[in-house]
């Protein structure tokens, strides 16, 4: 084989972004459009940043195999406005490139984005327009699409549902392994598609499943599945299993792909880490029938939460969850005391509504004023 044909598994997601991780592993993949097959390492990065209305994200994703290899990155990047009223705006734009395809040696692709949004506490709604810029060998191609969607979110799970309709230019090739330029066609087609996130305290499982709908195609209506199941053997390192069948994806140049890959995933923290970064907690102070005070955390979705303090020696106290709070009796002075928070066994830090003070060590304690 001269050279394997374009894979790319780029997401256009709402979801969580993994701040910063890698994949290594073992994949086999069959393009069904030329009846090759590959098997062979494949390695994949993922990272991502936000400061303040400002995001990014990076993926790259590589596949070696006898005689050629193929891969993709994607870099992506935008602001957002603060949201009012549940409203809110993102402007955005991405550059992706594939190579290692057989037709041409690959593609590159530009894309611009705006997308209105509406979310409250459980979930939200989209809707965005994009227009894209393809290089290609042969010819240069340009595009506009239009995608909207729902999703909902409680402490472990998400659902979305998503509905993306593209206008496009594509290429068209004949012959053993796409050798053969014919020329340039228009392509209009429709995916729907449902994705599920759920997770427990170490392990995670995502699935979307769907379908195009594209009239010029052989099949009129493909079904597109994709489905990640991560264990995590320690606090930063996690057995992946992943199967995908997906479709061509005519703006940025990859081709349709079945892919069956097993691996390991370095630099990513366990769910219950994440769950507890993600929380913002409360402490709440109010006087007890024994003239003790009681404190209280809200954190919605924690399922343990302990406190400490110069109150407690810095001595670690388990709360009792009682509805939405999780409270304590302590035996804690009026004045000034200084606390820490700990949610589901993650990191000591501050609550929400305590100022953040140097301590003793170089460390920052939350500064809790009792009445």
């Amino acid at each position: 084989m001269g050279g394997l044909l374009v894979i790319a598994m780029m997401s256009r997601p709402l979801g969580a972004q993994r701040p910063l991780s890698v994949d290594i592993g073992l994949a086999a993949a069959r393009f069904p459009d030329e009846s090759l097959k590959a098997v062979g390492p494949v390695a994949r990065l993922s990272a991502s940043s936000q400061h303040g209305p400002f995001f990014a994200s990076m993926s790259g994703l590589a596949l070696g195999t006898f005689g050629g290899a193929t891969g993709s990155a994607t870099l992506e990047g935008g602001a957002r406005t603060k949201p009012y009223s549940g409203w809110s705006a993102e402007f955005g734009g991405e550059l992706s490139s594939v190579v290692g395809s057989t037709a041409g040696g690959g593609a590159g692709t530009a894309i611009a984005n705006g997308r209105a949004m509406w979310a409250n506490a459980d979930g939200g709604s989209w809707l965005r327009v994009t227009a894209s810029y393809s290089n290609r060998a042969d010819a240069s191609l340009q595009g506009h699409g239009m995608d909207a969607g729902l999703w909902w979110a409680g402490a472990r799970t998400q659902l979305s549902l998503s509905l993306a309709h593209e206008w496009t230019d594509a290429q068209l090739f004949l012959g053993p392994a796409r050798a053969n330029f014919v020329g340039t066609v228009p392509v209009r087609y429709t995916d729907a598609l449902v994705a599920l996130h759920t997770e427990g305290d170490r392990a995670t499982f995502d699935v979307s499943a769907g379908a195009r709908r594209d009239p010029d195609a052989a099949h009129i209506v493909e079904p597109i599945v994709n489905a990640t199941a991560a264990f995590w053997a320690d606090d930063t390192k996690a057995v992946v299993f992943s199967v995908a069948r997906s479709l061509p994806d005519w703006i940025r140049g990859a081709d349709a792909a079945d892919v069956v890959s097993v691996g390991m995933r370095f630099m990513q923290g366990t769910p219950a880490a994440d769950r507890s970064a993600r929380l913002i907690p409360v402490v709440l102070v109010a006087e007890s029938a024994d003239e003790n005070h009681v404190l209280r955390v809200r954190a919605a979705g924690a399922r343990r939460v302990a406190i400490k303090g110069d109150f407690s020696d810095w001595q670690e106290m388990e709360l009792t969850a009682n509805g939405a709070v999780f409270e304590r009796a302590v035996n804690i002075g009026s004045g000034s005391h200084r606390i820490l928070v700990r949610i589901d066994g993650g990191e000591w830090r501050t609550a929400a509504n305590t100022p953040g003070v140097d301590d003793d060590f170089g460390g920052r304690v939350g500064l809790l004023v009792v009445p």
